[in-house]
């Protein structure tokens, strides 16, 4: 099974410099297109702004990088693993956890997990999805339910086909806080 792996933040209320010093990330004078290599960064409507990694469960998820990133201002973090089934997202606001809603195809093929004062827009989703094995490819299914969260509160979905988004290359990223080698981290 082919797909793509990302880890990504959206983040409204905060200037694109003050999120890169939060995630302990700096600018470069690379561009990148999509698919991309390493961590990214990128524009998106309503002055938002984006951070992606590729790989799933990049150190931006983190909990504690998702309630220093979202301090005074709201975060979106979206996780996505398409060859084993999992998605995830979570609303963050003021250095708290909001809501969160997984996917997880290993666990509950049938089934999305989620936890918090999750969006009305949540029951919905789950009211009108598709069967895994139904063949109305028009509709949506389970592991589409966080992305489509994810793509309503935080602006992006990995996925989607945006000519003016497409338009504008990925801002190619430094992660400063460098790589711990093994050893280092068994001694901490």
């Amino acid at each position: 099974m082919m797909g793509i792996a990302l880890s990504w933040v959206s983040v409204k209320g905060l200037a694109p410099d003050e999120i890169l010093s939060r995630l302990e990330l700096a600018q470069t004078d690379e561009e990148r297109s999509y698919p991309f290599e390493g961590i990214v960064a990128h524009p998106l409507p309503h002055q938002a702004f984006l951070v992606a990694a590729r790989g799933s469960g990049h150190r931006i998820l983190g909990a504690d990088s998702m309630a220093r990133l979202s301090g005074g201002c709201q975060a979106v973090s979206c996780d996505i693993e398409e060859h084993i089934g999992y998605a995830a997202c979570a609303l963050w606001r003021d250095g708290r956890q909001v809501w969160a809603v997984t996917y997880d195809s290993e666990d509950d093929p049938e089934n999305v997990a989620y936890k918090g004062e999750v969006p009305p827009r949540l029951h919905e989703l789950l009211a009108t999805v598709e069967a895994m094995d139904s063949e109305h490819f028009e509709g949506h299914f389970h592991m589409d339910i966080p992305l489509m969260l994810a793509k309503e509160y935080g602006g992006f979905r990995h996925d989607d086909d945006d000519a003016m988004f497409d338009a504008i290359p990925f801002a190619a990223l430094k992660d400063l806080r460098g790589k711990t080698s093994w050893w280092k981290a068994l001694w901490r």
